[in-house]
């Protein structure tokens, strides 16, 4: 999980989800609040009847995706294979999980708070974008000269 989260800060628009996503299934790994990670392969799952035993982490997380979306995706930009540099000098600790719980590395502004709010700006952006773009292609129709 640590290595997908080295991407994400490698490439902070090629994912969809955010860094709450990551720290999310980490935390319900071993909670035991979800059945999704019991058992060893899906013949043991069916045999013990998770699926009808358990809630999915999967359902959890789609009931409240806007929580999970990483406000900087944007697939046009990556639409191609990555290459991450795997250099000592570019791997980063990753404070937000391995020192979460230390109170000298929170941060004042939460980041999952930040993530939400520019979320909804960047959602209000593209409604703009969109919208100036149907104007502009209105205007465009508009001048093109009809020919009898």
């Amino acid at each position: 999980m640590d290595c997908v989260w080295q991407i994400t800060q490698q490439f902070p628009c090629a994912c969809q989800f955010n860094e709450h996503f990551l720290i999310t299934i980490l935390d319900h790994l071993h909670s035991c609040l979800f059945g999704t990670f019991l058992c060893n392969n899906e013949a043991q799952r069916k045999k013990e009847q998770v699926r009808e035993k358990t809630v999915s982490l999967w359902s959890f997380i789609n009931s409240q995706q806007i929580e999970y979306i990483n406000p900087l995706y944007s697939p046009e930009l990556h639409n191609h294979v990555l290459f991450p540099v795997a250099s000592m000098r570019r791997l980063e600790l990753w404070t937000g999980y391995y020192l979460r719980w230390n109170p000298r590395f929170r941060p004042q502004e939460s980041e999952h708070e930040r993530n939400k709010e520019l979320f909804k700006l960047c959602q209000l952006l593209r409604d703009k974008c969109r919208e100036l773009q149907q104007e502009a292609d209105a205007r465009a129709e508009a001048s093109i000269p009809v020919q009898v």
